[in-house]
């Protein structure tokens, strides 16, 4: 009974009689290369691809029947994830292998060739929130995201115990800056660059080119008028793109009015300067849901300076992919007193900016 424990016990942890294939050093894979950057966005915050090991170099089996084994490093396991956080963690991104490749075997001893040990895995790249390992700017270097291990050097308790250990390692990688922690079974590590470059934020004006028409009116209907005579509403719809996972805006958004045919003495005024156009009368804008304001605009189409903030969202700010602003425009009597019959054509031209 002795003797049976004796050789249970030396199975278990000698493996010094065991014959290997690896060197004791680690051999790397030429880069993969991803760029996600229009790949997932909020709306489709998820996408699969497909890749090959390019494993290079050649390795000696001592033995007939040799075994390797393939960590995932980038792992499906919620504990143990891959959470890249782009630009400083402004963009956060899993990463995860999800087919674990099966353990190779190779028959014949003697000179291999690393590609017979080279094989095809799925990575699943999701658009996430939580904890993540912060990466200054764009590009993230991942030195080994597959490893190839030779289970064929290893104890009988070792091969037991091996993914256990993995998981350990995967945790250490983690924090370690995406270092693996190798030892002398490791034989080849496959790298990976991701890249993630998001368009920013931005807004398109759906009604460009919008006409609005008032009622006509006489002179005096408008001069003598009480509250805001020929009101007439309208409504400015937008839509926006490549918002953030978090449905958050990555920069600060602004919408204003400019216009080169504001009254110079009130820039909440729009005028006709034609020959044939009204004087001493204009027309005002306003917001609906604030309608004793008048909007203020810029004689500026880049900087806003003193207009109305029709819409304002900072950036971080929850938003949708579209939204919509109530308008109304109406007559305004600038100088009763020497109002004339005339025509009030006149345009004042929408701004997006992100400041």
């Amino acid at each position: 009974m002795i003797r049976w424990i004796f050789l249970f016990i030396l199975a278990c942890f000698s493996s010094a009689s065991y014959a290997t294939c690896s060197s004791g050093a680690v051999e790397y894979a030429p880069p993969l290369y991803v760029d996600l950057s229009d790949k997932i966005n909020a709306t489709n915050t998820t996408w699969y691809a497909t890749f090959t090991t390019q494993y290079t170099g050649s390795f000696n089996c001592s033995t007939d029947n040799s075994k390797f084994g393939y960590t995932q490093v980038l792992s499906t396991d919620n504990n143990y994830a891959t959470i890249l956080g782009f630009n400083d963690n402004k963009h956060k991104v899993r990463a995860e292998i999800i087919d674990a490749p099966a353990e190779k075997s190779i028959w014949d001893r003697g000179s291999h060739n690393a590609s017979e040990l080279n094989t095809p895995f799925t990575v699943r790249f999701t658009l996430v929130d939580g904890n993540s390992q912060a990466i200054t700017g764009d590009t993230a270097q991942l030195g080994d995201v597959l490893l190839v291990t030779d289970l064929s050097g290893m104890s009988l308790w070792e091969v037991i115990t091996w993914p256990v250990n993995q998981m350990v390692k995967i945790v250490q990688w983690l924090f370690n800056g995406f270092k693996w922690p190798y030892d002398s079974l490791d034989m080849f590590g496959q790298p990976m660059t991701i890249k993630y470059a998001p368009k920013p934020t931005t807004c398109s004006f759906n009604n460009a080119g919008l006409t609005v028409k008032l009622p006509s009116m006489g002179v005096q209907q408008v001069t003598h008028a009480k509250g805001q005579p020929g009101l007439t509403p309208f409504t400015l719809n937008f839509t926006c793109q490549d918002i953030t996972a978090l449905r958050t805006t990555d920069r600060m958004i602004e919408v204003f009015m400019s216009s080169n045919n504001l009254l110079s003495t009130d820039e909440t005024v729009l005028v006709d300067n034609s020959n044939s156009g009204a004087k001493g009368i204009g027309l005002r804008l306003i917001k609906r849901d604030d309608p004793q304001s008048p909007v203020v605009m810029s004689t500026s189409t880049t900087e806003r300076g003193s207009a109305t903030a029709l819409y304002h969202l900072p950036a971080g700010a929850l938003a949708s992919g579209s939204f919509a602003i109530p308008m109304a425009v109406y007559y305004y009597a600038w100088r009763p007193y020497d109002a004339s019959q005339g025509t009030l054509n006149t345009s004042a031209m929408l701004n997006i900016i992100y400041p």
